[in-house]
């Protein structure tokens, strides 16, 4: 039991039960650069409310949430651009703990030892109800915790799990604090139960202002000038930047693709020579979702392989040890295990061990070196022959459009670091090569647009197609209002639909909140839609996310009085629950707004 303790000790300091805490975006300033210098020298990755998260603590989780990723998908890389989301996710939960943490401090919340005795008997955590020491017949069995839990030899065992309660437990007292005044009046409950179970169906005309012809196409200047003016906030750009590039590709050379058929050869002959085969895709296998199985892939019938793959296993009959046989995925070494009709359909089962085409860390080295030959180069030129190099050198030259900080690079992806340095430097730096996705890069900044807001000229055209766009949503709406001005009875709506040749509709069944077909998510329609209170009653003009309708009531479904009143109280906690976590997500936006921030992960990554 102590060793199955001490496994989890790296992660429970870092655990905080919190059941309902939303998803939170966070936005910090970054402070000058000198001071980030000064926090790169000490080692500091960050700083939240001035205490300091170093480079160290910050890749130790990083690390062990790659990890955790990787065994779960059984990979053995992840993507630049995954790479990048974990080391976001990361942060923010670094973030959120430490505010908890200097909140819980701030209000003085403890955990007394009656609560972490009680909490330790009563709620043990999942890392301690999952180990194995406390299973019978695979469920966890709280007699056999108790018996450890009071056994004097464990002693020193538990004291992790006190120190997690004793973290948890003032956090679940700060929440209970937070949310202490949250209720659910009965008024509330009731609208809330309508817009989830009231239903009606109503059926429409619809007016599209797309099909609308203005009398001139043309806006005058002095609108566009006046939209302009009264919008400018909404042509305000950060600064962009351009890079020219060139791309170091990283790929199997024809050597370590020959390598790799060798080792398939080689897998191959051991086979043959009594080697256990399930052992070796375990030990050897790229395929990480059958190498825990020996590299089994059941039954499978044609279509399901790639071509060469299925028609060597077709071609064979069970016992058959096939390869090495090559597909896009690399170089496979092949069983054939068993044979079968099923449904009509021949099947087989066979079990393989795939060895991808790999770059070999020489291939690697020679790359980098390219890479560096060539910014050798450029420097000599001091970055004036950027082009002429690149050509000499038989690389193709590419840059980028103009891009903000911190996203994505068009041409590039996901590439922090590479971000990072077109931000930082001046106009015409050369970076040195750096790691991307597909290999190595080499680039130059050639172009700084400085934050602006758009001139006119540049949006006049985007603007007088809004300006066209409102003109005939006005025209739909009038061509809707000459429609129901002339329903004088609920008859007259499919009557003068009829006689005017214009499509009538029907929803068919839906309530406030539901998505409604042709219609889509549109509160204006669904709200006038449930304002109709008897059948046949027709709407006034409805201006909605598309266009122009008018509506008229077939039939509603009111909620029953019965069910509502045996649901009640589930719905009440539902609610509730929901109350509570748009609450506290609210709450803690206004923890991270108030709190001085500081991310320089950008320096390391």
């Amino acid at each position: 039991m102590m060793q199955t303790l001490r496994k989890y000790m790296k992660h429970i300091m870092w655990i905080v039960a919190i059941t309902f805490i939303a998803t939170i975006v966070f936005s910090w300033g970054m402070g000058g650069f000198k001071r980030r210098r000064e926090f790169l020298e000490a080692g500091i990755i960050g700083s939240i409310n001035g205490e300091k998260v170093t480079y160290q603590q910050y890749s130790m989780l990083l690390e062990e949430e790659y990890r955790k990723i990787r065994e779960k998908e059984k990979v053995e890389e992840l993507s630049d651009y995954r790479r990048n989301l974990i080391r976001d996710q990361v942060w923010q939960n670094l973030v959120q703990e430490k505010l908890l943490a200097q909140e819980v401090a701030r209000q003085g919340l403890r955990a007394t030892p009656e609560e972490v005795v009680f909490y330790m008997r009563n709620f043990p955590p999942e890392f301690v109800r999952t180990s194995e020491q406390f299973q019978t017949n695979g469920e966890f069995d709280i007699r056999k915790y108790h018996e450890a839990l009071s056994d004097e030899r464990y002693f020193q065992a538990w004291i992790p799990v006190e120190n997690y309660f004793k973290n948890v437990i003032p956090v679940q007292k700060l929440q209970q604090r937070v949310l202490a005044t949250i209720r659910v009046s009965d008024p509330e409950l009731e609208h809330a139960y309508r817009l989830e179970n009231e239903r009606v169906n109503v059926r429409y005309v619809f007016f599209d202002p797309a099909k609308m012809t203005l009398e001139s196409p043309l806006i005058p200047e002095k609108e566009i000038k006046k939209y302009y003016k009264e919008h400018k906030k909404e042509y305000e750009e950060s600064e962009q930047r351009k890079i020219q590039y060139v791309i170091f590709e990283l790929k199997p050379s024809a050597q370590d693709s020959a390598q790799t058929r060798a080792d398939a050869l080689d897998l191959l002959h051991q086979i043959q020579n009594g080697a256990d085969f399930a052992e070796l895709a375990k030990e050897y296998s790229d395929d990480k979702t059958t190498a825990e199985k020996g590299g089994d892939l059941g039954f499978f019938g044609r279509g399901t392989m790639i071509k060469s793959f299925e028609e060597a296993v077709f071609s064979a009959k069970p016992g058959d040890l096939l390869g090495p046989v090559e597909t896009p995925y690399g170089v496979h070494v092949i069983q054939v295990l068993a044979r079968k009709v099923e449904k009509g359909e021949v099947q087989y089962q066979a079990r393989h061990i795939l060895l991808s085409f790999k770059p070999s860390t020489e291939t690697q080295e020679s790359v980098n070196e390219r890479a560096e030959y060539f910014v050798g180069l450029l420097q000599e030129s001091k970055g004036k022959n950027f082009k002429v190099l690149a050509e000499a050198e038989h690389l193709k030259l590419m840059e980028t459009p103009l891009f903000r900080k911190g996203g994505f690079i068009p041409g590039i992806g996901i590439a922090p670091r590479v971000n990072h340095k077109a931000f930082q430097e001046k106009k015409g730096w050369i970076s040195p090569p750096m790691s991307i996705e597909n290999g190595v890069i080499v680039f130059q900044i050639t172009d700084i647009q400085k934050a602006r807001i758009k001139p006119l000229d540049e949006v006049k055209e985007s603007i007088q197609r809004i300006l066209q766009n409102e003109k005939k949503k006005q025209l739909a709406v009038e061509a809707g209002r000459k429609f129901r001005n002339a329903i004088q009875n609920p008859e007259d709506f499919l009557v003068v639909a009829n006689r005017d040749s214009l499509p009538v509709e029907e929803t068919g069944f839906f309530t406030a909140l539901s998505y409604i077909p042709k219609i889509g998510t549109d509160p204006k329609f669904s709200g006038t839609a449930f304002r109709l209170r008897e059948p046949g009653e027709v709407s006034p003009v409805v201006e909605g996310n598309r266009g122009a309708y008018v509506l008229q009531l077939i039939e509603r479904i009111p909620i029953d009085p019965n069910t509502f009143a045996q649901e009640k109280e589930a719905f009440r906690q539902k609610l509730l629950q929901k109350k509570q976590n748009e609450y506290y997500s609210f709450w803690f936006s206004q923890l991270v707004k108030k709190a001085k921030i500081q991310d320089y992960r950008d320096m390391y990554f």
